[in-house]
């Protein structure tokens, strides 16, 4: 099995690590990323061939990929999927993990099945904690047959948890939640630095306990049976200083209207991406 990597930035550097880590998965890998210096520690893989740009990958291929993953940013995707060539057969499918490009977008520009239909495409948003195996990835899978549909599922597992969709609809709120929800828990982070400086707390104290806070609330969720509303009550006396910091966040115009203009900005963004 030949899987093609299409832009091996940190994203699909993460996941290039994953799949070699995967004792079950027994494949080839193309990789098609112009700058790869960074990848230099391939060298000891015999599996793994670099390649500069489609039109190499496609001279070199003795076969078409059995997957073709598409990690480039959408501004670039036009020309990143120009001159696949070889590197596609009638029986490949596509994985997508750029944010707001359809599956039609990307099905009326990729090269067309020998008998004419359409070209198989999946769609996936995943998130940055993938570089360090933490990632949420969602995946649509249109109508992939199920070895496909679980040989993507497989692919993106790599770099964490992955739950899979049946209404591509849902992609540009996904995106808006999950895919750009990370800068969001950094931007709380850098906040809660600056607030706690303000508060008289010198700069780096003030950053190591907001950064660690932040990371161990995390890492409590994920451990925890409980949904984040009961943390927090869990951790909230009455009268006490966590009730007083929660009344302005709680507040009519604190934190929850606001992460709601954010969230629907990012996806109307990302709706106007793939338009």
């Amino acid at each position: 099995m030949l899987i093609t990597l299409i832009g091996c930035g940190k994203m699909g550097s993460a996941m290039l690590q994953g799949w070699l880590n995967d004792a079950t998965l027994d494949a080839d890998f193309a990789i098609v990323e112009p700058h790869h210096d960074a990848l230099a520690w391939t060298s000891s893989y015999t599996n793994v061939r670099l390649f500069d740009d489609c039109a190499a990958a496609a001279a070199a291929a003795d076969r078409p990929s059995q997957m073709v993953v598409l990690a480039v940013k959408p501004q670039i995707m036009d020309d990143a999927i120009a001159t696949l060539g070889g590197i596609a057969g009638s029986d490949t499918a596509f994985l997508s993990i750029a944010a707001g490009i359809p599956t039609d977008w990307l099905t009326a520009r990729l090269p067309k099945n020998a008998d004419g239909s359409d070209a198989l495409v999946l769609r996936s948003m995943p998130n940055t904690p993938a570089a360090i195996g933490k990632g949420v990835t969602v995946l649509y899978t249109a109508d992939a047959p199920a070895a496909i549909a679980a040989l993507a599922a497989q692919l993106l597992t790599a770099v964490g948890a992955v739950v899979t969709i049946d209404d591509e609809g849902l992609m540009d709120a996904v995106t808006a939640v999950s895919g750009s929800g990370p800068a969001y828990v950094f931007l709380l982070a850098e906040t809660m630095t600056a607030a706690g400086i303000a508060a008289g707390l010198p700069a780096a104290l003030s950053q190591q306990l907001a950064e660690a806070t932040v990371a161990g609330a995390g890492e409590l969720i994920a451990a925890s049976d409980d949904p984040p509303s009961q943390l927090r009550v869990n951790v909230t006396s009455k009268g006490g200083t966590t009730a007083a910091a929660l009344a302005v966040l709680m507040d009519d115009d604190g934190l929850a209207p606001l992460m709601k203009r954010a969230i629907i900005a990012a996806r109307d963004r990302s709706l106007e991406l793939g338009s």
